[in-house]
């Protein structure tokens, strides 16, 4: 409870609703996520996170980081902005032009920067400054920013740079692949005249917010009143699912059936969910045929830029393992206990696959022997592996594989070589990467009919039980997805 002090309010014309209360301080809804772990099959990722405690703490409907120090401001009862802490280390892109291109330079098109002549190249921001140095792509070409502008605004919402290549060799140029739309570069140093310089760039990172928006689901089951007695009286035959006696009632298994429903469906939005929030208005876009606004917020998947895609043509083999965990190396920080890890989320032939090939490797040559005499079993069944100082949970997600998918020319479908690799680590600012985010928790009730007698919310001769979920999930981290090429292979 809390109370709230000041002058007397008084609200007409309004029926008592969960914003009501919270905006006149009766209800402080300080709640921890809710997660259904009893269904770890329907809701591997979410069992995961639960079990390693990434979810919110503390969090209420009046959090605010200015006045509390935390990461979350509450901007509604759907809507959580989170602090994001600048990385000072930055990188900057290249970008196109009005005109199409990345670069101009009129008198060395094909190599540009050729005898320390100047050039003009379009990038993302204007954090670097007149006579900065500019490290490419490749880790060694470098720039010079030649006079004391830095980056001056074009259409499009890109910066032109004057430049020149760094070095002391007059044959030196630039390769053009190195400054193609979205590639890299950084900040390294500056490069003042040694005598009477003039100017300093200044530099400041403040940081800033993201958005978290948080999904309603609803579900039900229901039954008449004759229904009711007849399971009661277990005047039912030919139920679904035994008990200990073996005679089960049907009821208490349509509200099992009702929450593995529900952890499935939590499970794929935390994980693959997507917004109907524009991230630039912040209006919702999607209504339903009454024209109601339906809100909804994104899972790992579609959070930041979306997944970095890697084709598996071969499925796994230990060249793609070198390869993979070559490129996400960078994109897997330590946790608080300075672990790095990541979780897989594979399909059922993915995981026999992984596994498979994991045991061609002779990673348990020594060890994977189980039983005696003639009770002895080869075990080559792994929950993960570690190298190169990186621990890979991998985790059979079988609802992968009874996804749509496409026939392949192998045989198989497209949707059983679908995979989901999510890191766990911190951010690069010291921030947990990822969390589960909920203001309210999940809610079980019974619209009662007359069948239930004494106070009831209906006449009709029967009753339903509702179930009301609202979760987000916050994450800062890169997701990959690994996925067998479908344009060009299939039947």
């Amino acid at each position: 409870m809390r109370l709230k002090y000041g002058p007397i309010e008084t609200v007409a014309q309004r029926s008592i609703d969960g914003r009501l209360l919270i905006d006149q301080g009766i209800v402080d809804p300080d709640f921890m996520p809710t997660v259904i772990g009893s269904f770890v099959e329907e809701s591997p990722f979410l069992s995961l996170l639960d079990a390693k405690g990434y979810k919110t703490k503390g969090l209420n409907y009046m959090s605010n980081p200015l006045l509390d120090g935390g990461r979350y401001k509450t901007v509604s009862s759907y809507h959580v902005q989170y602090r994001i802490e600048q990385n000072d280390m930055r990188k900057e892109h290249f970008r196109s032009n009005v005109a199409g291109v990345c670069f101009v330079d009129a008198a060395n098109p094909t190599k540009p920067g050729l005898g320390k002549q100047p050039f003009y190249i379009y990038l993302d921001s204007n954090w670097i400054g007149g006579k900065d140095i500019i490290l490419l792509a490749d880790g060694k070409t470098q720039l010079y920013v030649d006079n004391e502008r830095g980056g001056e605004a074009q259409p499009g919402g890109v910066y032109r740079f004057r430049v020149k290549v760094q070095g002391n060799r007059l044959d030196e140029y630039v390769d053009t692949d190195l400054m193609v739309d979205g590639a890299e570069c950084q900040l390294v140093q500056t490069m003042h005249e040694q005598d009477f310089s003039t100017f300093g760039n200044e530099r400041y990172t403040f940081g800033g917010f993201g958005d978290a928006y948080l999904t309603l689901q609803r579900l039900k089951y229901s039954y008449s009143g004759t229904a009711a007695a007849m399971d009661k009286n277990r005047k039912v035959t030919g139920r679904f699912v035994k008990g200990g006696d073996g005679n089960e009632a049907f009821l208490p298994q349509a509200h099992e059936q009702m929450l593995k429903w529900a952890a499935r469906f939590l499970d794929f939005q935390m994980l693959e969910g997507k917004s109907t929030v524009s991230p630039d208005t912040k209006k919702v876009v999607m209504t339903d045929e009454a024209n109601k606004e339906i809100l909804s917020g994104n899972g790992v998947m579609y959070s930041g830029d979306g997944p970095i895609e890697y084709p598996q043509a071969n499925g796994w083999t230990p060249k793609f393992i070198e390869n993979l965990l070559s490129d996400m190396s960078e994109y897997i920080t330590a946790d608080e206990n300075g672990s790095r890890e990541a979780v897989m989320l594979l399909p059922q032939r993915s995981f026999i696959d992984l596994n498979l090939t994991l045991a061609s490797m002779g990673v348990t040559q020594d060890s994977n022997i189980e039983g005696v005499g003639d009770e002895k079993f080869i075990n080559h069944t792994y929950s993960g592996f570690k190298m190169a100082g990186i621990k890979f949970y991998a985790v059979e997600y079988k609802k992968l594989s009874q996804r749509p998918g496409m026939q392949l020319k192998d045989g198989t479908m497209s949707n059983e070589h679908d995979g989901i690799i999510v890191p766990l680590g911190m951010t690069q600012a010291g921030q947990r990467g990822i969390e589960m985010v909920q203001l309210r928790p999940m809610v079980q009730g019974t619209v009662a009919g007359i069948d239930k007698g004494g106070n009831v919310s209906s006449s009709v001769d029967g009753s339903s039980e509702h179930i009301l979920l609202q979760n987000g999930i916050i994450s800062q981290n890169q997701i990959f997805k690994i996925y067998k090429p479908i344009k060009g292979n299939t039947l």
